[in-house]
């Protein structure tokens, strides 16, 4: 009797697995236009939520596959992407724009306060416009300018005082000059009173009116073209 015996090979079968891209070390610096380092720039992989800083020196590493798009951050500037190519060193320099942030305002005893959480009215002129009236003492400039700010010239005289009040007279016999601070610091623009009456204080509604000499004050000892721009805050809020 013959007996028959099957016999199974076993063989391996060869199955095709998707292939998974190699990553490599990628390598470079993030710097301006003028070739200044930016640190702490934003380096990531497009569509991933991996990513990496720049250093103090504006240096970057990071870990990505060829094909991948490396998109370069920074605050100020125009992001920039670059695809991983066979090269391990990638340096981007970073184009500047112009950025407006939040202007902040100096008020009453030098705190600064976001312009827009003010709850006082404010209007601002540019220096530009201050200085297209080539008037040699700026606050006369603000004349017609700003709404509820009015302005007294006490002659026609090169370097002549002039009166600023803002929404009328509030006191007759205190001053109603306003507080000027320019860079953060208080400046005073008083006048100095030689009138007969000696309970006109300085700047005040009678004041202006029975001085004897004009020794004028101290807003003609700025120069127009250097001023940047000139904000007016109106209301108690604004002391």
């Amino acid at each position: 009797m013959k007996t028959r015996i099957a016999m199974i090979l076993m063989g391996s079968i060869p199955v095709s697995a998707p292939a998974v891209a190699q990553q490599k070390t990628v390598t470079g610096r993030v710097s301006d236009e003028q070739g200044a380092p930016l640190p702490a720039a934003s380096v990531v992989i497009k569509g991933t939520r991996t990513g990496t800083l720049s250093n103090a020196g504006g240096n970057y590493t990071i870990r990505a596959s060829a094909g991948e798009v490396l998109q370069f951050k920074f605050i100020g500037t125009v992001p920039a992407e670059r695809v991983v190519g066979a090269d391990n060193v990638i340096n981007v320099q970073l184009r500047r724009t112009p950025t407006s942030l939040d202007a902040v305002v100096v008020t009453a005893l030098g705190q600064t306060t976001e312009q827009r959480a003010l709850g006082t009215a404010q209007q601002t002129v540019q220096g530009t416009d201050i200085a297209g009236t080539q008037r040699e003492n700026f606050i006369n400039s603000l004349q017609g300018r700003v709404a509820g700010v009015n302005v007294v010239s006490s002659s026609g005289v090169p370097g002549a005082s002039s009166m600023i009040t803002i929404r009328g007279i509030s006191s007759i016999s205190s001053s109603n000059q306003p507080l000027m601070v320019i860079d953060g610091l208080p400046m005073d623009n008083k006048t100095l009173n030689t009138g007969v009456f000696a309970s006109d204080a300085p700047g005040s509604a009678t004041a202006f009116n029975n001085r004897g000499i004009d020794f004028t004050n101290r807003s003609p000892d700025l120069n127009p073209d250097d001023i940047e721009s000139l904000t007016v805050l109106k209301g108690p809020e604004a002391s």
